[in-house]
């Protein structure tokens, strides 16, 4: 290095997930009409640096490297860039993460390789399904993404692209032991884990709809806030808030501003 010369901010991976609301299958990649805007207006901007487009299921993933995360946040949320082609995406989400943070970064491998390629739905079982769906959907603000009224089958989402909670209301014509094994499962722990963006919030909304909270907002010793309510069967989720990963080297603690 030049006497005199110092480095950089080192640069931070951006994620940025780009959802066909139009499109239930994998979009290939890159997208015609949803991609190329991005970057090239990325490009033109000189504050991004493309790393993607990544496939995954029901969307692009793309990926950027930036020295600022808070600047490039207000990029992405300024016009034009928020402009650009709007009804060929539902959303954008980002979250800073450094290689190993569970974010694969490496190329996708062939179709017909065998890998898992999502989450589609976890399954709660309930004892009045039309109940829990009013429950799920003025409560927590899910939304029926699949039903059908022959078979009794639903489920809702918080949106496209996020996998989806099946509501089952066990019935004694599915005989033994699947009937009375399908009963034993309500009003456990779900293990079913939800991200807000506050707690807090989120518990006086619980509260305000006489929901059962379990467990009141709790600092964790990882960075973040969780709490814990079940639905009026007594099925129990988890929803927590989560902090900005800290960076492997000690840092000074920010101030409040």
């Amino acid at each position: 290095m030049k006497a005199g010369r110092r480095p950089g901010p080192k640069p931070k991976h951006l994620y940025v997930r780009v959802v066909r609301a139009e499109s239930e299958g994998e979009v290939d990649v890159p997208t015609p009409g949803i991609v190329r805007p991005f970057l090239e207006h990325l490009e033109h901007m000189g504050r991004l640096v493309a790393h993607g487009p990544l496939r995954t299921p029901k969307g692009d993933l793309l990926v950027f490297r930036a020295t600022d995360l808070a600047e490039a946040r207000r990029v992405l949320r300024t016009d034009p860039f928020a402009g650009i082609h709007r009804t060929s995406y539902e959303c954008l989400e980002w979250s800073p993460a450094e290689r190993g943070s569970g974010v694969n970064l490496d190329p996708p491998p062939p179709r017909g390789s065998g890998r898992l390629t999502s989450l589609q739905r976890v399954a709660v079982v309930v004892r009045d399904q039309k109940r829990a769906i009013a429950w799920y959907q003025d409560v927590l603000g899910l939304a029926i993404r699949s039903q059908d009224p022959d078979t009794g089958y639903v489920e809702l989402a918080l949106g496209l692209g996020t996998s989806a909670i099946s509501l089952i209301a066990p019935r004694a014509d599915w005989g033994e032991p699947y009937f009375s094994e399908a009963v034993d499962r309500i009003g456990a722990a779900t293990g079913i884990v939800f991200q807000t963006d506050s707690v807090r919030a989120l518990e006086l909304r619980l509260r305000n709809a006489h929901a059962t909270v379990t467990q009141s907002v709790r600092e964790e010793p990882w960075g973040g806030s969780t709490i814990r309510f079940a639905d009026p069967d007594g099925n129990e989720f988890l929803a927590f808030e989560a902090l900005f990963p800290k960076s492997r080297t000690a840092a000074p603690p920010r101030r409040r501003s």
